[in-house]
């Protein structure tokens, strides 16, 4: 049930005054969250719901033997072997198809029919988290099985995150206790500031709904489809697009599912903040998927040392943390290659602050900070094409239709895909205005009425159903 369709509404609709009823027990509230959210992974594939029950029940009893222990040593011993059969398990589903083919013959048909269960790179990243949080907390806090369940198939965020992890987090309302805390609390939930909650809810509609499905149905599926047919101009634009339509979709998913968060008492992570207003490729990693890049941080690229070792060992545990990161986006070279040039160029970044002796150094200025954010939009937009395209013939063809074109450069876009540069350059230019005009938005309805509410909503929501594709567009990364 994607969480765009009518049925998705309805059933948001009547769980939400059912949950609210409940409010004087949050105990009783966590149970129908927990029926809400395997019936919702039980209605895409009863497999799903199947999965995750198996999943949470063995990272409880390594929780279990966390909380049981009572030496730092033992602690960390049931946290690796935990942390491994997670990546074990992760690692088997999402490769199982490409390393089917080596496997005895009679097992071969069986592999590749392996379905990947929904939502588990998510739950498996929230599950090691929730393991390490443990390991530095008393055994009092320990989540019961029926807790850990909710926290891992949290339905808002079980298919596309954010990452909600155990521990203490950032969220649009600023610093907050984690799933954990947040799970267990005895006193009675409240709605969480519910004029942002709508507005966002809103704005994700219209990026995920209206601005990504039309992107990519009038700019960048017809360009990607056949490159060597357009301009190069044109190709660079639909280039554009495709990053453009990476971010509506998933800022729009990510501000979506925030707010349906809000309305049910809950905090969960910031996922984004104007990742391609960044002067440079470190900034860009602090605003973009942010509950993925910090956990990376955190859970690969400290342990692997960090910055701990002297400049070149922190280069390659660099490219080894985002390596590791584009691998995890899917089996194919594309997104390997992908994680690597961002490794690469956060290498090129430090060695460029050392060769300068300052951090930043191009930020010192307005000027330097544009020019910062020029070079970090394209460096972004260029290594997103590996996303797109999934073999090396359809990428030769992109960087042939920009590095040895059959029409000059000088040939200008189509009209559609004109108004469509124009629209993605105001929208980069501008990223702040439009940042106050949505809090300006929200500012109004706090000062509206509950009940008047419904007239924007609706006028928005009747506009988008006018002008947006047609169809219940599927989430992209849902697929990762």
């Amino acid at each position: 049930m994607s969480l765009l369709s009518i049925e998705f509404a309805a059933f948001f609709m009547l769980l939400f005054p059912a949950y609210w009823a409940l409010r004087p027990w949050p105990g009783a509230q966590n149970a129908l969250l927990l029926a809400a959210s395997l019936f919702m992974l039980w209605l895409a594939n009863p497999y799903f719901a199947a999965a995750l029950l198996v999943f949470a029940t063995g990272v409880f009893g390594v929780a279990r033997g966390i909380a049981q222990s009572r030496h730092e040593k033992a602690k960390k011993r049931w946290l690796g072997a935990g942390a491994a059969l997670i990546a074990a398990n992760l690692g088997f589903f999402k490769y199982h198809d490409f390393f089917a083919v080596h496997f005895p013959a009679p097992l071969q048909e069986p592999a590749a029919a392996l379905i990947f269960p929904l939502g588990l790179s998510w739950y498996s990243f929230q599950a090691i988290a929730y393991l390490d949080w443990l390991r530095q907390r008393p055994a009092s806090l320990a989540l019961k099985w029926h807790e850990l369940v909710l926290h891992l198939g949290f339905f808002p965020t079980v298919t596309s995150g954010p990452i909600f992890r155990a521990g203490l987090q950032k969220s649009v309302e600023g610093l907050h206790a984690g799933a954990a805390i947040q799970i267990q609390a005895r006193r009675p939930r409240r709605l969480l500031n519910p004029a942002l909650a709508v507005c966002l809810i809103l704005l994700g509609i219209t990026k995920k709904w209206f601005l990504a499905g039309a992107l990519a149905e009038q700019l960048v599926d017809p360009v990607f489809d056949n490159p060597m047919q357009h301009a190069p101009l044109t190709v660079l634009t639909a280039i554009y697009g495709y990053t453009a339509q990476l971010f509506f979709d998933f800022s729009g998913y990510s501000d979506l599912v925030i707010g349906l968060a809000m309305l049910l008492g809950f905090h969960i992570p910031l996922n984004f903040m104007q990742p391609l207003a960044a002067h440079n490729l470190r900034e860009f990693w602090n605003r973009w998927h942010i509950s993925l890049s910090t956990w990376i941080r955190d859970y690969i690229y400290i342990p692997l040392g960090g910055s701990r070792h002297g400049f070149a060992r922190t280069q390659l545990n660099l490219l080894l943390a985002l390596g590791l990161s584009g691998a995890w986006h899917g089996q194919g070279w594309n997104f390997l290659l992908w994680g690597l040039a961002h490794g690469a160029g956060l290498a090129l970044l430090n060695a460029g602050d050392a060769l300068t002796g300052r951090r930043n150094a191009l930020a010192g200025t307005a000027a330097g900070r544009f020019a910062g954010r020029l070079a970090t939009a394209h460096f972004v937009c260029l290594a997103f094409v590996v996303f797109r395209v999934t073999d090396a013939e359809s990428l030769a063809a992109v960087w042939q239709a920009l590095a040895a074109p059959d029409t000059p450069w000088a040939t200008l876009p189509p009209p559609h895909a004109l108004a469509w540069l124009a629209l993605l350059a105001a929208a980069w230019l501008l990223c702040r205005p439009l940042a106050a005009a949505f809090a300006a938005c929200v500012a109004l309805m706090q000062r509206l009425p509950v009940l008047a509410w419904a007239l924007p909503a609706s006028a928005l929501m009747g506009l988008l159903i006018i002008v947006a594709p047609p169809g219940v567009p599927g989430f992209i990364y849902a697929g990762f």
